[in-house]
């Protein structure tokens, strides 16, 4: 087989073949992006705002101060409560149209792969979370073990 040949299959493959949805089978990743001094600050000053946060609004429970709710005694369990609070707020906050895009990673998205499920988890709870399938309680455990597991898998990502 000549190189042109090879070359007009490679390209009938990418146009016939495109990156399929990419939906996550993982809940994001359990740390402190805010930081951790930051999160332990926030608990200091007021322990009964911090709890109430840690209880009822999901971003700061599972991205913002995870790592610091699991060690507050005034948190419900990750295991007893993420799910429930992905439930109470399975939004995109983008929409529809740009969360598509996002999903099948076109337009701008193009390059991205795994756009729900590889080095930027957090942006794509954020941003998209129903679309992403973090809502999809079939595919996605919400267990602190999975979410720490998610951890490692993103820390492999970013190694690459």
């Amino acid at each position: 087989m000549s190189v042109g040949h090879l070359l007009v299959i490679t390209i009938m493959v990418t146009i016939h073949c495109p990156i399929l949805p990419s939906k996550t089978t993982h809940p994001p990743c359990c740390r402190d992006t805010l930081s951790q001094v930051t999160c332990q600050r926030l608990q200091r000053v007021n322990a009964s705002t911090f709890g109430h946060r840690c209880n009822s609004d999901v971003e700061f429970r599972l991205i913002q101060c995870c790592a610091t709710c699991n060690r507050f005694k005034g948190a419900i369990d990750y295991d007893r409560i993420a799910e429930s609070l992905v439930q109470s707020q399975c939004f995109d906050r983008y929409g529809d149209v740009f969360c598509k895009r996002y999903v099948d990673a076109t337009d701008v998205w193009e390059m991205k792969q795994r756009p729900c499920d590889g080095n930027n988890p957090y942006i794509a709870f954020r941003s998209c979370r129903k679309s992403c399938g973090f809502c999809d309680f079939s595919q996605v455990k919400y267990t602190l073990h999975n979410a720490l597991e998610a951890c490692r898998m993103v820390d492999r990502l970013q190694t690459r």
